[in-house]
């Protein structure tokens, strides 16, 4: 019986290094067949070049779509799936790398369960050590739940049915949270299956990401309670509040982290009085009151707990 075919769908800007590091991972997969489609996002030194000397003879197929200009991530995805001829397509960012059990232990899941996204856990890379994040099990609404947060993890972590995939393009007005924007429409489209295996290197210290930008946070949160609050509120209003209340403190956490105290403080003070029941909202707010001084108590204390 012949294996499906999944589509690996790596994308990249200006990251040769990391980019040799992800595609060998690709290449080291114990689930066969596999192609391999790089999206090079305009990179100054193009991705055709950087992987001229990556044996990728064991792969199915194996091809690099350049950009003719930098369209940003989720248009490098949206022209991944465009390009794919899996069944499945799984994407990975340049600077991330998957485990070599990934794509079998994804597939096995995925079909096991009669369902269209299967995602697995984490291995952090942190500069001294490493955390291993296994997303919880969600037993109830996976749409509501993602709502609230983002249950599933990065975009690395997915495969999905390539049908399932073109029918849910990405937004590619976003920025940031596009994850989380796409694994909700993906919700509301088929179900989802959990492996509880770190099955995916996340590399923390990546130079970057999208996480040390909070302009583009907080384009993506806007964003992101414009599109989904008339959805909310069909759980009724007291969702929708808790709804807009974890969203704030996203961007109000990202805010605390990029120094940008006043705003974090406006952010953090609207989740506490749209949902005053989650404690953390509250922390949050007391470490940015006094700006950089209660921000660095707050990680003192949280180091003492770790």
């Amino acid at each position: 019986m012949t294996e499906s075919l999944v589509t690996a769908v790596v994308t990249t800007y200006d990251r040769p290094d990391n980019l040799r590091e992800a595609v060998e991972s690709v290449r080291e997969q114990t689930y066969d067949p596999v192609e391999l489609v790089v999206v090079d996002d305009h990179s100054p030194t193009p991705a055709r070049d950087v992987l001229a000397e990556v044996d990728l003879g064991s792969l199915a197929a194996h091809r690099v779509v350049r950009h003719e200009r930098n369209r940003g991530a989720n248009a490098a995805r949206n022209t991944g799936i465009d390009a794919a001829r899996g069944e499945y397509v799984a994407f990975l960012d340049d600077d991330d790398y998957w485990l070599p059990k990934k794509l079998a232990r994804q597939v096995h899941a995925i079909e096991a369960g009669d369902c269209g996204v299967a995602y697995c856990g984490i291995r952090r890379v942190l500069p001294d050590a490493e955390r291993i994040e296994i997303p919880d099990a969600v037993d109830d609404d996976m749409t509501k739940a993602l709502l609230c947060a983002n249950v599933v993890g990065s975009m690395s972590v997915a495969l999905v049915e390539t049908a399932v995939a073109e029918r849910v393009p990405l937004d590619e007005r976003f920025p940031c949270w596009a994850d989380l924007e796409w694994f909700v429409n993906l919700s509301r489209e088929t179900d989802f299956t959990r492996v509880p295996e770190p099955l995916v290197a996340y590399n923390c210290d990546s130079p970057g990401r999208l996480t040390e930008d909070f302009e583009k946070t907080e384009r993506g949160y806007e964003l992101f309670v414009a599109e989904f609050e008339p959805l909310a509120a069909r759980y009724g209003d007291r969702f929708r509040r808790k709804f807009r209340a974890w969203a704030a403190f996203r961007a109000g956490k990202s805010a605390v982290h990029a120094g940008r105290y006043d705003r974090a403080r406006e952010l953090l003070s609207g989740a506490v009085r749209d949902y005053p029941y989650e404690p953390q909202f509250a922390t949050y707010l007391l470490a940015a009151l006094g700006g950089e001084r209660t921000h660095e108590l707050g990680r003192r204390v949280r180091a003492l707990g770790s």
